[in-house]
């Protein structure tokens, strides 16, 4: 089974090509004073999905190549036949990066409430974490938890 990049990489220029239009919408007034209309929030809710569903496509085939083998792979990092010799694990410098990021993130979210800050400061900062979050969870989960799904054929009668 082969791991294309195309369908990743045309969600991620998808994804950007909409997020770039809901913030040009956005800037020339489009949706209402400080509210986005129905449109652009859809626009960013599709934005933000294919953004998700291309980074992890990259991120997969990036760490499992382009050829994909039946069964089950086990995690990365706990895994001694495939531990780096020499120098630091690109996912452990990745993971440990984006904890910091995480930290820092959390910090100026927790900063822009306390000082007030305008909603839009507070949620953007909210946002970054929790995209630092989900980012760090998939690399945690490629680290640790390997594959825990078996792509053998079933002989079980369901069609499917």
């Amino acid at each position: 089974m082969q791991n294309s990049p195309g369908i990743p990489l045309a969600a991620f220029v998808v994804a950007i090509i909409l997020a770039g239009a809901t913030i040009v919408s956005v800037m020339a007034g489009v949706g209402g004073d400080p509210a986005l209309n129905e449109l652009q929030i859809g626009a960013a809710a599709w934005a933000l999905t294919l953004a998700i569903f291309g980074v992890q496509g990259i991120v997969s085939i990036v760490l499992e190549g382009r050829q994909l083998f039946v069964g089950t792979i086990g995690p990365r990092l706990t895994n001694p036949l495939r531990a780096p010799r020499y120098g630091v694990d690109p996912l452990s410098a990745a993971i440990a990066a984006l904890s910091v990021l995480l930290l820092i993130l959390a910090g100026l979210t927790g900063l822009a409430i306390v000082s007030g800050q305008p909603t839009t400061v507070v949620g953007t900062a909210a946002g970054a974490g929790c995209l630092d979050l989900g980012l760090l969870l998939l690399l945690y989960k490629e680290a640790f938890v390997g594959h825990e799904a078996h792509l053998e054929p079933r002989q079980d009668g369901i069609p499917w």
